[in-house]
């Protein structure tokens, strides 16, 4: 190997200069560490989610009676809401035919909110 005078302020450009350009290897690792450690996580996560899908295939599928009463409520419900909401745009378009300032007649059917 041989030495060579160089200028203080030229070594410390060419030095910035290959600093700038390459990684240092303690960077290089540290970065390999970390791709290592978060592939590992993935595959321990990718595991955790292929056991749960095995278990859902293998559960058994839930009771068809529950179901359906289920569905039959919810399609009750969902006819009351309807069945109110058609009688309030009622009343909204009776208050809009009376005019400004006239009071509603009280009297006419008027069935409770279930």
């Amino acid at each position: 190997m041989m030495r060579v005078l160089v200028p203080s302020r030229l070594r410390a450009k060419v030095r910035a200069w290959l600093d700038s350009h390459y990684v240092p290897i303690a960077d290089h690792r540290r970065d390999l560490q970390d791709a290592h450690r978060e592939t590992r996580a993935l595959r321990d996560e990718l595991a955790a989610l292929r056991a749960e899908v095995k278990r859902l295939k293998e559960a058994p599928p839930p009771p068809a009676p529950d179901t359906c009463r289920l569905a039959h409520e919810t399609a009750q419900a969902l006819d009351g809401l309807l069945q109110n909401e058609v009688l309030l745009w009622q009343a909204v378009d009776e208050l809009r035919s009376a005019g400004p300032g006239a009071v509603p007649d009280r009297g006419t059917e008027a069935r409770p909110c279930a």
